[in-house]
């Protein structure tokens, strides 16, 4: 597929038709058409821009986002993309980029989480990632529509009406049974709705320098991913893969600081060139740029058949690498529960708990990224928010159980590794023995965007349980996890928390629905249950 061009199709009277529109092509949105697409629903993107946006945005991918695009078969291409160049493992603070370093830490996404996730992290640049999601969502039939702009919408009782303007600036209609807001933090969508955001919309303001210079000397052989000049206004240096471009940003004080007047071209010159360390002659900026840094969470995520997700339903503040994460896994939720509904498998309650499970987590994370923030100036956080590992934030946290809830508290969250498949939370990752079909994790084992049963090795039962039940169930396979298909050492029935006997019942999204410790009287019927219960209710049962 061409990014550059927009499909041609031509337009008729009639509206365009789709299960799913998506408003917004950046990670997030893309991400949500290729989750959906693999999955046999053909959604319908628009993005009114036409290429891929320059701006250095994120760049670190957690194991959990791997985990998801893995199960699509985009994991790979991802990876490759960090063949062959410098891998930056390592944020640090400088006197300048061609300073002394001062100190530095292990960039979290660089970790080796080989023994709680068949992922590693990827380090690459959003653009780069865009661009393979792109192509996949692509050749899965995603209808992807770049140069087109969404004009008006409104709710019907059966769906969503949308006028939108493609690239040549000619009107057409779109009907959908359901509309992805996936634009940005900015939202019309969210705003049009009129849906607030809690949260604090001005924790700084930054102006961000873009240049072009040749920065492979100064990071040869450094492993540095980014870096921060402990300058005034602490600029922050990121940098492209091939180290011939990059940004400064730099805060201020919008009080005390006019950044028409105080930012000329020659303090814009300087604030560059002192936080690289080199001479103006060997770096020319391209650009200025406002923005502001906010954590915010937006009051709903929900408003009848249209949903938020990414930075139209919330916003981190950089520090941590957590916002792309958390969007990407909203499209994953989501998608996940649209395909079930729109197959007929769930009944549309589903959805009702999209907002339940992904709001808490948004929450936990931007205030994790805050109490980051906190860390780096070295100031207080009032609330006294506990400093969770990025692991823990980004693979350990718990969706919240079943049952009535006023005001959903945060989901705790905690070490994967200490999770044993408690309801509500990711699969654990055990290794499988090489040389199955099975895939090389237990996570390889929920495929087809439809439930899996995985039982320990005395599990004939449910097996057989899972195999009696109406065809029309959402059990994918049940499968007995042997000794013989289990890694040398590794222990299924361990891991989950469960006996030989017992069972696991693991939800499209790779998160524990139910699980039994033990064999039942009938079991048949509780696999039953908790089956209409996870697909009519979306929520987890403790048992």
């Amino acid at each position: 597929m061409n990014e550059n061009t927009a499909n041609p199709a031509p337009r008729g009277t009639a509206p365009d038709r789709t299960s799913v529109l998506i408003v917004g092509g950046s990670i997030v949105g893309v991400s949500a058409a290729l989750f959906l697409a693999a999955r046999g629903v053909t959604p319908i993107l628009l993005e009114q821009h036409v290429g891929i946006s320059p701006r250095l945005r994120a760049k670190l991918f957690y194991p959990r986002t791997m985990e998801a695009y893995r199960a699509v078969g985009a994991a790979d291409d991802i990876y490759a993309i960090e063949h062959g160049r410098p891998r930056g493992e390592y944020a640090a603070v400088v006197e300048s980029l061609a300073g002394a370093e001062i100190r530095r830490r292990r960039l979290p996404a660089a970790a080796d989480y080989s023994a709680v996730s068949p992922c590693q992290g990827a380090m690459v640049k959003q653009g780069d990632a865009e661009r393979v999601l792109r192509m996949r969502a692509s050749a899965e039939g995603a209808d992807l529509r770049f140069g087109h702009r969404l004009v008006e919408w409104l709710q019907t009782g059966q769906g969503v009406a949308a006028r939108v303007l493609d690239n040549r600036g000619v009107p057409y209609e779109i009907a959908a049974d359901y509309l992805l807001a996936a634009d940005g933090s900015a939202s019309p969508v969210r705003e049009g709705l009129g849906i607030a955001r809690s949260g604090d919309q001005a924790l700084e303001s930054c102006l961000e320098l873009t240049f072009t210079a040749d920065l492979g000397p100064l990071l040869e052989g450094r492993a540095l991913a980014l870096a921060f000049a402990d300058q005034p206004g602490r600029p922050f240096i990121s940098w492209t893969t091939d180290q011939n471009a990059g940004a400064v940003s730099v805060g201020y004080d919008p009080a005390t600081t006019d950044p028409e007047t105080v930012f000329t071209p020659e303090r814009c010159q300087a604030v560059v060139s002192a936080a690289l360390g080199l001479p103006t002659s060997d770096f020319r900026i391209t650009g200025a740029r406002r923005w502001q840094m906010d954590a915010w969470v937006a009051d709903t995520y929900r408003a009848e058949r249209v949903f938020l997700l990414g930075d139209a339903a919330h916003v981190c503040p950089p520090v941590g690498g957590f916002g792309a994460d958390t969007g990407i896994q909203d499209a994953w939720n989501i998608a996940a529960k649209l395909v079930s509904v729109l197959r007929g498998d769930a009944g549309a309650r589903l959805l009702d708990h999209y907002e339940a499970e992904r709001r808490p987590v948004a929450q936990l994370a931007v205030r994790q990224a805050v109490a980051r923030l906190a860390g780096a100036r070295e100031q207080s956080m009032e609330d006294g928010e506990p400093l969770l590992s990025e692991a823990a934030v980004t693979l350990g946290y718990r969706y919240p159980g079943p049952g009535p809830c006023a005001e959903p508290l945060p989901p705790p969250a905690d070490e994967p590794g200490r999770w044993h498949a408690e309801p509500g939370t990711r699969l654990p990752h055990v290794p499988l023995a090489e040389g199955t079909d099975l895939g090389s994790s237990s996570l390889d084992l929920v495929r087809g965007g439809r439930h899996a049963l995985l039982t320990g090795r005395n599990g004939r039962s449910w097996q057989r349980a899972a195999r009696s039940l109406d065809p029309g169930c959402a059990v994918l396979d049940a499968v007995v996890l042997t000794p013989q298909t289990l890694a040398p050492g590794a222990s299924f029935a361990e891991s989950c928390g469960i006996s030989e006997e017992g069972a696991v019942l693991v939800r499209p999204d790779g998160v524990v629905s139910w699980r039994s410790a033990h064999l039942v009287e009938a079991p048949s019927a509780a696999l039953e249950t908790a089956l209409r219960q996870a697909m009519a209710n979306g929520r987890p049962d403790a048992r």
